[in-house]
């Protein structure tokens, strides 16, 4: 499977930066995706989100569980943070998944899939997870976004979203569906032939 991805992570109007964040890169022969909403907004809660991100694209690590459990121990006493994970494993057609907090992770096209997000605040209140494995179609688009964007968008709100190109998808679902009165950040997966 050949994998294309775009991200787009907005402040909140009226504050220059936000604890907002979108990380996708290569870990082995994966691909890690990370969606991650930093309480409060503005520049404290930015430098958390660069923390955050510092961390995500430095590790080799590729156990969600790990690196989730680590970012708990790194955020204690401080600001926490909703934090959704993903490994999406082309050569295997799947991806895992794990959530904590006020994150979304969604499947749309022939088999929309929701995907669940345990309640809790990594660095605050941190339960045991189990990661949701989802095998992957071709032509399946994911998506990954904090509270910022309002999840109640379905396809017929946002007519190309199939035929759009991940950049342009993740934007568009900020600036369609995005609160002015929070950060917002959207990472767009799609799944294609090799």
């Amino acid at each position: 499977m050949n994998l294309q991805f775009g991200t787009w992570v907005r402040p909140m109007f009226g504050e220059p930066s936000g604890g907002d964040l979108a990380v996708v890169r290569d870990v082995g022969e994966a691909l890690l995706v990370a969606i991650v909403d930093v309480l409060g907004h503005g520049a404290e809660a930015n430098v958390v989100a660069k923390g955050i991100a510092e961390y995500l694209n430095d590790t080799e690590e590729t156990d969600l569980l790990t690196i989730i459990e680590t970012l708990h121990a790194r955020l204690k006493g401080g600001r926490g943070a909703a934090v959704g994970l993903a490994r999406i494993l082309p050569d295997k057609g799947e991806m895992e998944y794990v959530g904590v907090g006020n994150t979304a992770a969604r499947r749309v096209w022939r088999r929309a899939t929701r995907l669940v997000s345990k309640d809790g605040t990594v660095g605050a209140h941190l339960r045991r997870s189990t990661p949701q494995t989802l095998q992957l179609d071709c032509g399946d688009t994911l998506l990954f976004y904090t509270d910022g964007v309002k999840d109640r968008f379905e396809l017929a709100d946002y007519r190309h979203l199939i035929s759009d190109t991940p950049s342009s998808i993740a934007r568009n679902i900020v600036e369609l569906f995005g609160k002015d009165y929070d950060d917002a950040a959207c990472i767009a997966v799609k799944v294609g032939r090799q």
